[in-house]
């Protein structure tokens, strides 16, 4: 019997802390002669929805923690968390990350849902995580280092640069530029051109209102339905199948 009396108490702080936290805050900044917004983002999702006649900008961040008690919320927040919203220059700052990483003993996660005006311009820097957006009505450029990443119902130009992770671009009006070091890619119903750097990974583009530009190190590449010129300046390896081209197709060797 003692035995197991002395498992139950080593048992107690374990499960004390097996679970997770998550706390919830909310930011809000009106628009005033705000045109773009930045969002610098760490670990975590990001979904950005562009708002119809809206004249503010606000966000969700839901900060989720695991390796850490309640009553150590507070001071985690305080020490490790840094979340914020501010016009600076007539630019609308985003920040959400993690300060003091190395000595957070813990892992966390800040996922946000960010609602704007669709005529605002919309740059993301992002760490790792998935990203969405859909309904923006000006430029989009994003810079990220891991996960997906899929863009719907959008008018503008779109600029991705991407390290690795799943990408699909869908009802595009606008001019389209990715560059992707791995990961499967599909893109549809673009009404604009569309140039593509790719290391690896496998890719569809079908229903192009535009010309095409592809760069590919290896995958197989599906291209179909483009209204203008498909140029494939390198291949790699992987097949290539084209079809439904009304323009000229040109492949350099």
């Amino acid at each position: 019997m003692r035995v197991r009396a002395v498992w139950v108490v080593l048992l107690i702080p374990a499960l004390a802390f097996a679970g997770s936290i998550e706390n919830t805050q909310l930011l809000e900044l009106p628009i005033k002669d705000i045109q773009s917004i930045d969002i610098i983002c760490g670990p975590g999702s990001l979904d950005v929805f562009g708002v119809e006649g809206s004249n503010r900008i606000n966000v969700t961040a839901a900060v989720k923690i695991s390796g850490i008690t309640q009553n150590r919320l507070q001071a985690f927040l305080d020490r490790h968390v840094l979340l914020s919203l501010k016009n600076r220059n007539r630019k609308a700052i985003l920040q959400s990350e993690f300060k003091n990483e190395r000595l957070m003993q813990a892992d966390a996660s800040i996922d946000l849902t960010v609602e704007v005006p669709k005529s605002l311009s919309v740059k993301i820097d992002d760490g790792s995580g998935s990203i969405f957006v859909t309904g923006l009505a000006k430029n989009l450029k994003i810079a990220d280092g891991s996960g997906s990443i899929e863009i719907r119902m959008t008018t503008g130009p779109v600029s991705i640069s991407d390290g690795s992770g799943h990408i699909e671009l869908t009802d595009i009006t606008g001019n389209i530029e990715v560059k992707d070091g791995s990961g499967e890619i599909n893109i549809g119903r673009v009404r604009g051109n569309v140039r593509i750097v790719d290391g690896s990974g496998s890719m569809t583009i079908k229903d192009i209102d535009g010309s095409l530009t592809v760069t590919d190190g290896s995958g197989s590449i599906e291209i179909s339905d483009v209204s203008q010129n498909v140029f494939i300046e390198e291949a790699g390896s992987g097949t290539l199948e084209i079809e439904g081209v009304k323009g000229k197709v040109v492949k350099r060797e």
